[in-house]
């Protein structure tokens, strides 16, 4: 995906997501889940953005997915942080990542092997 970041849009918001989300369908147009907008900032030092100059790149550009593995460590270190909470970052210029994945992935991995053990006694 291609980005453009501009002094205006130099602008990212970070949420906690719940630890659990409804598992319904979503037919009757939705279900409401809480999430918990904990920090903002700037992802980009603003003086690059000086005189109107941009950033433009595609997101697959090397130095730009070192810098969003940096924005995440960053956030790891913040007060806020908790290893036991997944995190969103949601970006002006239309980028979005997750902080700390691998405690949902491990969770959904556990339910998984539960379930599986259980289908095979039931065999």
């Amino acid at each position: 995906m291609e980005y453009k970041v501009t002094y205006a849009n130099n602008f990212i918001r970070i949420f906690r997501l719940p630890n659990e989300f409804p598992s319904d369908y979503c037919f009757q147009g939705g279900h409401p889940v809480t999430i918990t907008l904990i920090d903002w900032f700037n992802p980009f030092d603003q003086q690059d953005f000086w005189g109107d100059k941009t950033k433009e790149f595609d997101s697959t550009e090397e130095w730009y997915l070192k810098h969003l593995k940096e924005l995440a460590d960053f956030i790891k270190l913040k007060k806020y942080f908790n290893p036991e909470y997944t995190y969103m970052a949601l970006a002006d210029y239309g980028d979005a990542f997750v902080i700390n994945p691998e405690k949902r992935a491990n969770e959904l991995q556990e339910q998984y092997e539960i379930i599986r053990k259980q289908a095979l006694k039931e065999r």
